[in-house]
């Protein structure tokens, strides 16, 4: 066997050592870059604190091909709760999303031209308002579309969508293992980016803190798709912000949760056992500071009361 083979195996040396000394170059640069990012970050009492990695729970339930992770390096994704927002159930995710998946989703944006003004909704109506600065891109929503596919005469003009069709379905069932409930309750994804300077004031994301019937958002998601510089010494802003969170004895100024991208924070908006909304999940995207050049991506994920088809007009979403 070895005689016959030798020839061959000769050949083949060289390029699987340079194939193993490119995988271990690979493995050390990730290692180097996981190594030099800062940990989980919130900020309290006018200083950064780093949450305890030994708090963090790995997330075991999520099955394999809803992990998305493109590199077999990439960690698992845990979870911890924030100490202070147990009111809202406050919690951090890390590793949720790989790199190449973020950069992916960003992409689909840029190449359509789809950034717009940020609108905020408080009475079923969406409008542009100057407490929110941002700019959104809405996702397609998978479920409106993937049944056409099978329709042939459908599927040739739906083609240009398969990208971001395959993409969003791929992110509404990681959400839906994730947080345990069906892919019809799960909003279409939006989107958003912050220049330095931009801002969204404090809000609430359920309809009912507005007293409207409409947005019935038991659960937000928020995920970090970029990071925002955070030292003991000083910050980049781009912080979501809680004033109403915090334990006795702070100072009063809430609880801010750093983005770190690959990251997201999940809260609760209303009591879910009495329906009540809660007035903590009071929230705000503190802006990006002007005199940086860090820009924050991140993508709002709701999480509805019933099924968004039966209950919501799909038609404020974007359409194709």
């Amino acid at each position: 066997f070895y005689s016959r083979w030798s020839p061959i195996f000769l050949y083949l040396l060289p390029c699987l050592l340079m194939l193993k000394a490119s995988c271990a170059d690979d493995t050390e640069q990730l290692c180097q870059n996981n190594a030099s990012r800062p940990p989980p970050q919130i900020l309290r009492n006018g200083a950064f604190q780093p949450i305890d990695s030994s708090v963090f729970q790995p997330i075991i339930h999520l099955p394999r091909d809803h992990r998305l992770e493109t590199d077999p390096l990439f960690p698992q994704p845990s979870i911890a709760n924030i100490t202070g927002g147990e009111s809202i159930a406050l919690q951090y995710i890390q590793h949720f999303l790989p790199p190449t998946l973020i950069s992916n989703v960003i992409s689909l944006c840029d190449s359509r031209n789809g950034w717009t003004s940020s609108p905020q909704s408080m009475d079923g109506k969406s409008t542009v308002k100057a407490t929110r600065t941002s700019r959104s891109c809405p996702l397609i929503w998978p479920q409106l579309y993937l049944p056409l596919l099978e329709d042939p005469s459908k599927a040739t003009r739906l083609a240009p969508l398969r990208e971001e069709l395959d993409l969003t379905w791929r992110l509404t069932q990681r959400i839906s293992s994730l947080l345990k409930v069906t892919e019809e309750r799960i909003e279409p994804f939006q989107l958003v980016r912050y220049l330095p300077g931009e801002f969204y004031k404090e809000h609430h994301d359920h309809g009912g803190y507005y007293g409207a019937d409409t947005e019935q958002r038991t659960w937000t998601l928020l995920v970090f798709l970029s990071d925002i510089r955070s030292s003991s010494e000083s910050g980049g802003g781009g912080y979501t912000l809680f004033k109403a969170l915090g334990e006795e004895g702070d100072d009063g100024k809430g609880i801010a949760v750093v983005p770190r991208m690959g990251d997201a924070v999940l809260w609760k908006n209303v009591n879910l056992e009495t329906g009540e909304v809660l007035a903590e999940a009071v929230h705000e995207a503190v802006p990006p500071k002007d005199d940086g050049d860090f820009v924050k991506y991140a993508m709002n994920v709701w999480i509805a009361k019933h099924k968004i088809k039966d209950n919501m007009d799909v038609s404020a979403y974007r359409t194709y």
